[in-house]
């Protein structure tokens, strides 16, 4: 028996929308809510908070199969970057203010934390953190590979329960961040949290589960555009109202970049501007503490 419980702050499932980078619009995830849970049960956690973007529709169903494991969660898109409220039963409308988030999480006796807070390709509140009524900050967030970022909110850590996730985008991805917390139920998690008392651990997702994300959903976007996945999220909505034309084209750009070296250059390509971006933002973090 474990003395520690461990828990995944922050993860995603197939209801999180989409995501756009430059042009390209794609689904953010495409783990059902059902996989999700046979994940972490599979490797052990105690707690598997989904926090999907702006909604907590995925997490609600994925409560159906494990009730006492799931913890429902929000990723919530505020005007000052994003917040995530755990311990909710009912989902905040993006689009508030960081203050008015934050309050709304805490009237449903819910946990507001940071994720990301210094993230150099997410929406993020950054040095506005200080000035917040937050619980927690996400001090360890494994899909942040650059390590920069994640410095610099442990950095900034003072006070707040320090929480480690994983940000996961895959099933692959679970549990490479988590937070750990004396007990195992989402009630002594809650209690820990509010107390400070609370650790994190975990490895940076590793290249070949980013790789596979973009082969997933790739390969699942096709099974949604030949109808052989019909499952109400904002992915197959999207997918149905396409004309069948646009339908082929989208099918075939899919075909070709899941069974091409694409996934791993783009992946690679990613991974080294990402980093560079990273370190440019820490040495600018930095700045003014060196002038003093």
């Amino acid at each position: 028996m474990r003395e520690d419980g461990v828990a995944d702050v922050h993860t995603h499932t197939m209801y999180s929308g989409f995501s756009k980078y430059s042009y390209l619009s794609f689904p953010d995830s495409v783990t059902t809510p059902k996989k999700s849970v046979q994940i972490a049960q599979k490797i052990g956690l105690d707690l598997l908070c989904i926090t999907d973007h702006n909604t907590i529709k995925g997490a609600v169903e994925a409560s159906k199969y494990n009730r006492d494991l799931v913890v429902i969660g929000e990723e919530i898109r505020s005007k000052s970057g994003e917040i995530i409220g755990l311990f909710l039963q009912e989902e905040i409308k993006p689009g508030l203010s960081a203050e008015e988030t934050i309050e709304q999480i805490h009237e449903q006796d819910g946990i507001a934390f940071a994720p990301h807070p210094f993230s150099v390709y997410c929406p993020c509140v950054g040095n506005n953190l200080h000035a917040l009524r937050l619980d927690g900050i996400e001090v360890f967030n494994s899909l942040h590979r650059d390590g920069f970022s994640n410095a610099l909110a442990l950095e900034s850590c003072n006070g707040h329960a320090k929480l480690g996730g994983s940000d996961a985008h895959s099933s692959s991805m679970i549990g490479n961040g988590y937070s750990t917390f004396s007990g195992n139920s989402q009630e002594d998690f809650h209690r820990a949290i509010k107390k400070g008392q609370t650790s994190y651990g975990g490895k940076p997702a590793p290249l070949k589960d980013i790789v596979n994300y973009s082969i997933r959903v790739a390969y699942e976007s096709s099974k949604m555009l030949l109808n052989f996945n019909n499952i109400q999220c904002p992915m197959y909505d999207r997918i149905s109202e396409l004309k069948k034309s646009r339908k082929m084209m989208y099918l075939m750009g899919s075909f070709a970049y899941a069974f091409s070296p694409l996934p791993v250059v783009c992946t690679l390509i990613g991974n080294k501007i990402l980093s560079l971006r990273g370190k440019k933002n820490m040495i600018e973090q930095n700045k003014p503490r060196l002038l003093l």
